[in-house]
């Protein structure tokens, strides 16, 4: 194997596969050599990502299941011109490798980065099994490096059945996202239910809390969920993980500097938003993104959140720290008292400051206005 390539990428998956994926459609691996780093040598279906979109996210061929209404506190909603959208990650990896296989230029290698280093005119990238250079690296492992003590104050974390039915069938023309009914124990806790046929779905507890929900807890809570509502069921996976929920990761600049060379992507750049953790569209822009600029000479652009979005995740992350039983509450009546497809743009970070006023000044305006001040204090 070559040891100097033009790209290398750490880590194939949803964030690294975007962007060896968006290189490629580029046409910037026709003569140029790509090397992706991944340490495990068969990824199976290791996640499930799901996000909502219009119409032009749609045709990607690895979403199985698409909703164009939710069930929000009993009711349906419709949400176009939106659409929700559920993937499992072989699918998408099996997508993507597809894709990549056409294309000589593109080398994978099972192994482990150790560390990397600027020397200038590139990168050295040192693996277990030996010394690769690279003109850019683009990491997607480093997030773990930058947490120290305290910095994660609180988790999204979930524990999930993908089950089947037995004997009967639920409505399957919804999905339920943000379902309170569920016990909170002092911490933020809902259910999702996604029905995927009229036999088969996923249905996972969700917790923000700064412990992390145990997977015992969660499944005792999924069981309960199950027996109350009459479902007789077959467990065919579980998920259980853990994602941060901090703006430790936020960018405070729009792009690199112009000879930068090791490029973060995915968690590490700032890729999931601190209070939802959705994230699997903003790698794909950020991926899309950084293949126009590598072709059109530009500088390498960062995941850049607009001031105020990020002081408004500032706000909801100190009052969970501080209150974590609040977060029902909140999240409760920012449902009930505003269509779903505003909520939506809201979280997706497009809405006017205009609109923004307008969801605020239904929620619990005591609660935030106190969070202001100690925000101004600290």
């Amino acid at each position: 194997m070559q040891n100097h390539y033009r790209y290398i990428i750490q880590g194939a998956g949803a964030s690294g596969l975007w962007l060896a994926h968006s290189l490629n459609e580029a046409g910037l691996l026709a003569f140029d050599q790509l090397l992706i780093v991944e340490g495990e040598a068969n990824k199976v279906n290791d996640r499930t990502w799901c996000f909502w979109s219009t119409e032009e996210e749609q045709k990607f061929s690895f979403i199985d299941t698409r909703w164009s209404s939710l069930n929000i506190q009993g009711e349906r909603q419709s949400i176009s011109p939106y659409q929700y959208s559920h993937a499992r990650s072989h699918a998408f990896y099996s997508w993507v490798r597809e894709s990549l296989a056409k294309n000589s230029n593109i080398h994978w290698l099972n192994d482990w980065v150790e560390d990397v280093s600027d020397v200038g005119d590139g990168v050295n990238v040192q693996t277990k099994k030996g010394l690769y250079f690279a003109d850019y690296f683009f990491g997607s492992g480093q997030w773990k490096t930058k947490v120290k003590g305290n910095d994660i104050t609180l988790w999204q974390s979930f524990v999930g059945w993908r089950i089947r039915l037995i004997n009967q069938t639920w409505d399957a023309q919804s999905a339920t996202l943000m379902d309170f009914s569920i016990p909170q124990s002092d911490t933020t806790r809902f259910l999702y239910v996604l029905p995927l046929s009229e036999s088969e779905g996923l249905i996972e507890a969700t917790q923000f809390h700064a412990e992390r929900l145990p997977k015992e807890e969660g499944e005792f809570i999924l069981r309960q969920i199950c027996t109350q509502r009459g479902w007789d069921i077959e467990i065919v996976e579980v998920e259980c993980d853990a994602i941060p929920m901090s703006p430790l990761f936020n960018q405070n600049q729009s792009h690199h500097d112009s000879n930068a060379r090791i490029i973060e992507i995915g968690i590490a750049a700032g890729a999931l938003k601190p209070t939802t953790g959705y994230g699997f569209l903003t790698m794909r822009n950020h991926a899309n993104q950084i293949a126009e600029a590598l072709k059109t000479g530009n500088v390498l652009p960062k995941i850049y959140r607009k001031r105020r979005f990020r002081f408004y995740d500032a706000l909801l992350l100190q009052m969970l720290q501080e209150n974590p039983h609040r977060g029902k509450a909140i999240f409760e009546r920012l449902f009930q008292r505003q269509p779903a497809q505003l909520v939506l743009k809201f979280l997706d970070e497009k809405t006017s400051i205009w609109e923004e006023i307008r969801i605020f000044s239904q929620l619990q305006v005591p609660w935030f206005l106190k969070a202001v001040i100690h925000y101004a204090k600290h």
